[in-house]
C-alpha cells in the first residue's frame, strides 16, 4: 500500500454528431478477443497520462494549489492554469538537476524536501518521476477539447 497520484486527460470526441467530423476504425482486442467499440459511438476517450506511486510531495503541491484537498478515491478536474503552473514546476527542477542548487528548486518549485545524503538511485528515480509528470502535463497533451483529472489512492 502506499500513496499512487492519477492524472487523466478526457477528450470529447462526440462521434455521434456528423458536425464533429470524427472518422476512423477503433479495432482493439482483449487477451486476443475483440473489443466490441462501435467508433461512431464515442462521446470521449480518456487516458491514464501519469501514475505516480509514493508521491508524497506531489500530494502536497496538489493540495497547495487546488481549490479542494485531494482526498483517498477522490477524482477532481484540474484547471489548466494549474497544469500550466505543474508543467512549468517540472521543467523548472529539471533544468536544475544536475546543479548545486537542485534540492532548494525542488523544495520551492514542487514543495518536495529532498534528503541532504539522497541516493543516487532515488535521486534518479525522482527526477525520472518528474520527466514523466512533464511529458504528462506538457502543453502539446492541451486541445480545446480535453479536461485533466487528478486522483489519488492511499
Amino acid at each position: 500500500m502506499g500513496l499512487d497520484i492519477y492524472f487523466s486527460k478526457k477528450t470529447f470526441i462526440g462521434a455521434m454528431f456528423r458536425s464533429s467530423g470524427i472518422s476512423g476504425i477503433i479495432s482493439l482486442t482483449k487477451r486476443g478477443v475483440p473489443i466490441p467499440i462501435k467508433a461512431e459511438r464515442l462521446t470521449y476517450v480518456e487516458e491514464d497520462i501519469f501514475h505516480g506511486r509514493k508521491t508524497y510531495w506531489l500530494l502536497e503541491w496538489l493540495n497547495h494549489e487546488l481549490s479542494e484537498v485531494l482526498t483517498n478515491a477522490g477524482e477532481q478536474e484540474i484547471e489548466d492554469d494549474v497544469v500550466t503552473r505543474l508543467h512549468e514546476a517540472c521543467t523548472d527542477v529539471l533544468a536544475h538537476k544536475e546543479l548545486p542548487d537542485f534540492r532548494e528548486v525542488c523544495r520551492e518549485k514542487l514543495r518536495c524536501l529532498l534528503k541532504p545524503d539522497i541516493s543516487g538511485d532515488a535521486k534518479n528515480a525522482f527526477i525520472e518521476e518528474v520527466e514523466e509528470l512533464a511529458k504528462a502535463t506538457s502543453p502539446e497533451e492541451k486541445t480545446a477539447d480535453a479536461i485533466f483529472h487528478v486522483s489519488a489512492s492511499w
